[in-house]
Order: structure tokens, then sequence, then C-alpha cells
């Protein structure tokens, strides 16, 4: 008689423990573990973490690089027609951004830095770089007809010449942007508005 007494005093306890099934008595049935033994997270984790894709040099590679989100420091040019693709190769000190419009879009003169004469340009090209967890681009120089290269001291603040970049240096392992656009830089020099895709490039 004590047997059943006490059988039904545990098959008591056990239906007011909550618990869905029998092993889990008398262990805490609150737990983060189901009766399936699978763990239960609600907690809202990104697809992908930027502290987990890290550079060649350990600097965050940020994976939400949207150009109609940056920061311009000079004409905002998200939304103008892409009309090549470019290509960016580094190497030697000098960096070369290729795209089929470097004949094709039309030229503007400006004054050599010396002066003396004046040269044909008919392109920008930008850098955008991730800094205080924002994406800032500008551009840092001239380009002519066929003149796709330059030394890769000239991807520097000094050229960028606009706060928060100003006294900006690309560092070896950082994950920068390129792109080209018809000319942005100075005024009223002309009207074609067109632009290269952004390509992603780890600086050596």
């Amino acid at each position: 008689m004590k047997f059943f007494v006490r059988a039904s005093v545990l098959l008591s306890m056990l239906l007011l423990s909550g618990c869905s099934d029998g092993w889990c008595w008398p262990f805490d049935c609150s737990s983060s573990k189901s009766s399936s033994g699978v763990v239960e997270d609600s907690t809202n984790v990104t697809a992908e973490d930027p502290l987990d894709n890290q550079t060649p040099g350990g600097y965050a590679a940020p994976t939400d690089f949207d150009l109609s989100k940056a920061n311009w420091l000079h004409t905002n040019v998200s939304s103008w027609p892409v009309t090549h693709n470019l290509t960016v190769d580094i190497g030697s000190g000098v960096i070369c951004m290729n795209f089929g419009g470097t004949t094709a879009w039309p030229s503007a003169q400006i004054d050599h830095t010396s002066g003396a004469y004046k040269i044909n340009v008919n392109a920008n090209p930008w850098v955008f770089v991730f800094k205080n967890g924002q994406w800032y681009g500008g551009t840092w120089e001239w380009m002519t007809p066929n003149g796709n290269c330059k030394p890769m001291a000239s991807v520097a603040g000094d050229h960028i010449k606009q706060p928060p970049l100003a006294d900006w240096s690309p560092r070896s392992g950082e994950t920068l942007y390129f792109m080209v656009s018809s000319i942005v830089r100075g005024a009223n020099l002309n009207n074609y508005q067109a632009r290269t895709d952004a390509v992603k490039v780890i600086w050596p």
C-alpha cells in the first residue's frame, strides 16, 4: 500500500513540474534544451560577422559595402549609369585602373600642376575607405585618356583633401573599394555622367 502511495506522489510531482518528457524530471525543464536535446536559441545572430572575415593584415573586412549608403566626400555619383567594368592592378609602386571608357568619355582641359600648359582629362578615380564604422569615398587624382596608371603613393589623404580622410594612408591588408567616374572634380568641366562598377581590393 505504501508503495502505491509513494508512486502516486511521484506521479503528481511529475505532472506539476511541466515536463513534457519524464526523463527530464527532477532536473530543470525550463533550461535551453528541448525534449529532443537540441539547444533552442532565439538570440538574433547576423549571417556574417565582419570580425570573422579578416584580411591578411589582420584588419576587419566589412561586408556591408553599398555605394548608396557611403559618405561621399565629393559629388555623389551612385546613381550615375555604369558604362564599363573596372579592373585594378597593383604592383611595382603603381596602381592601374583599366576600363573601356578611358577613350570613350569626353575630355575637358585643366591647368597642369606646373601651370605651364593645359592637359586633357576625362575621369577621376575613387577610393572607398572604412573608417569609424562607416564607408567614405573620395576622388584622389585626375585621369587622362589612356592614362590609367598612377603612383600608389597618390592613393592617400593628401590627394583626397577632405576630412575625415585628409590624413589617411592605406595600410597593408586593408580592404578598399576602387571606382572610376567621369569628371566630378572641378566646377562645370562637363556634364557627362558615367562610372564604372566598384571593385574590392586588398591593399598589398
